[in-house]
């Protein structure tokens, strides 16, 4: 499987082999318009499979997973003002004053082919949260409380 198929071609964790499998299956001819190119994701079918990752890990409150889904240092904006979450084990100790009930209600009633997408990445809501992929990677790169 080539690295332009899958973006987690060489992994051992679980889901991301499915999303693999699942981009390994689309045949030639049957891709995906890429409705995220603006922003620089490149398979739409993986970002979309991210997507509902992260959403599981939210409905879950899967708080170490999701804290695998972040860019650090992560901008978190509020009121005004922007302060800087520098990794996971931060990300997960203020995982609540972060990931607070407006985020993730915004998170979980999305619609991944409904969201707002610009070349800053792919808005979740009214701009809770915003996607991106770097490198080879998927992550939360903003958070707006």
């Amino acid at each position: 499987m080539s690295p332009a198929i899958c973006l987690a071609a060489e992994t051992s964790h679980p889901v991301e082999a499915v999303v693999c499998y699942a981009i390994h299956r689309l045949g030639e001819g049957e891709q995906k318009p890429n409705r995220y190119e603006v922003a620089g994701i490149t398979n739409p079918v993986a970002f979309e499979a991210f997507f509902g990752q992260l959403q599981e890990a939210v409905k879950k409150g899967d708080k170490n997973e999701v804290a695998n889904h972040v860019k650090y240092p992560l901008r978190v904006n509020k009121e005004g003002a922007s302060r800087f979450v520098h990794g996971e084990k931060q990300f997960v100790t203020e995982y609540d004053l972060i990931m607070t009930e407006k985020v993730r209600e915004a998170l979980l009633h999305q619609n991944v082919t409904n969201t707002f997408v610009n070349d800053q990445g792919v808005m979740v809501g009214d701009g809770e949260l915003w996607l991106g992929q770097f490198g080879n990677k998927f992550s939360i790169f903003a958070i707006n409380l």
